[in-house]
């Protein structure tokens, strides 16, 4: 019984994350239009932002990218996870066997005076690390 309980405390030990998850609902983010979606719109599909800034940048807009548009506010939204392998926690050599993979997003949205999305990024990333285990 009680490798049972160390098993278990070992398994949620290895595990972190931190953000917004609902950036990872590709659906909620497919909701978000440039020119039309505006900040409560994105407040209502996603939540406060992670971040918040104002500045003003010029950006090509997308309907005409001859044309610029100035953009005044930016939302970050960010998710991270990490997972500890089961490996590392094997006594004299976890730290050779074992690792973690980690696994972070972002979406960040630009509005116009006028608080309308006019510019959409995102990305992601997947990697492992560890002594025998990195990529």
């Amino acid at each position: 019984m009680i490798h049972l309980f160390l098993i278990a405390v070992l398994a949620l030990a290895g595990c972190a994350s931190s953000g917004n998850a609902s950036i990872k609902n590709k659906e909620l983010l497919d909701q978000v239009h440039i020119g039309k979606s505006t900040k409560d719109d994105v407040r209502r599909l996603l939540g406060e932002p992670n971040s918040i800034s104002r500045m003003a940048s010029q950006v090509p807009n997308p309907s005409d990218p001859s044309q610029m548009l100035m953009l005044v506010e930016w939302w970050s939204y960010m998710h991270a996870s990490s997972q500890t392998d089961a490996k590392s926690f094997i006594p004299f050599v976890g730290f050779l066997l074992g690792g973690s993979s980690h696994e972070s997003e972002q979406f960040t949205t630009g509005f116009d005076q006028k608080g309308l999305v006019q510019a959409i990024n995102s990305g992601s990333y997947k990697g492992k690390s560890g002594v025998l285990n990195s990529q």
